[in-house]
C-alpha cells in the first residue's frame, strides 16, 4: 500500500517536472531570434485619401523584444495553470497539492525575479531586455551593440546579487 502511494508522488512530481520543462522548452523555441528577418513595408503612390498606410515604426529588435515577453508569459501561464489544475482537482492527494503549491510559488517567485532583475538592467543600460531564469541557470538578452564589459559585469552582479545562480551559469546574449 505504501509502495503505491510512493509511486503516485514519484508520477505527479514527473508530471509537475515535465509540465514545467514544457514550458521553458516553449518559451525558448518561440523567443529564439532565428526566424526574425527586416522586412520593409510596401509603399505605393496610389494612396487614397482616407485609407490607411503602413508606417515603419518599430524595429526587428523591438518586435522581438515584444514577442518574446508575451511567448514567456503564455508559457508561464501555462505552467501556472496546470499545477493549479492539480491542486484544484479533488482526487489528488495532500502531499501532491502541497507539492504543487511550492511549484507554483517557485514559478511566481521567478517571475518575479525576471521582472527585477530586466528592470535593474534597463535601468543600467538603458535599453530593453529580457531575462529568463531557471532553477540553476539565468539566460539575458540584449540589443545588439549594448554590452561591453563593463555592462557584462553589471549585469552579471545584477543577477548574483538577485539570484542564487552561479556566475559560470549566467548566459549574456545580444540579438542579431
Amino acid at each position: 500500500m505504501k509502495s503505491k502511494i510512493i509511486s503516485r508522488k514519484h508520477v505527479l512530481a514527473f508530471t509537475l517536472t515535465c509540465s514545467l520543462a514544457l514550458a521553458v522548452f516553449v518559451n525558448w523555441y518561440y523567443t529564439k531570434p532565428d526566424g526574425l528577418q527586416n522586412k520593409e513595408p510596401e509603399i505605393t503612390d496610389n494612396i487614397a485619401l482616407g485609407e490607411a498606410q503602413l508606417v515603419n515604426s518599430t524595429t526587428v529588435t523591438e518586435n522581438y523584444f515584444e514577442n518574446a515577453k508575451l511567448n514567456r508569459t503564455k508559457a508561464h501561464d501555462s505552467a501556472k495553470e496546470s499545477l493549479q489544475s492539480i491542486i484544484d482537482d479533488g482526487a489528488t492527494d495532500e502531499d501532491t497539492k502541497a507539492s504543487a503549491r511550492e511549484k507554483l510559488a517557485k514559478i511566481s517567485e521567478y517571475i518575479k525575479l525576471e521582472a527585477d532583475c530586466e528592470n535593474l538592467i534597463s535601468a543600467q543600460t538603458s535599453k530593453e531586455c529580457i531575462v529568463t531564469l531557471d532553477f540553476d541557470s539565468a539566460e539575458v538578452i540584449l540589443p545588439k551593440g549594448t554590452i561591453d564589459d563593463g555592462i557584462l559585469i553589471k549585469i552579471k552582479d545584477i543577477i548574483l546579487t538577485k539570484t542564487k545562480v552561479n556566475v559560470e551559469n549566467i548566459t549574456v546574449i545580444e540579438v542579431k
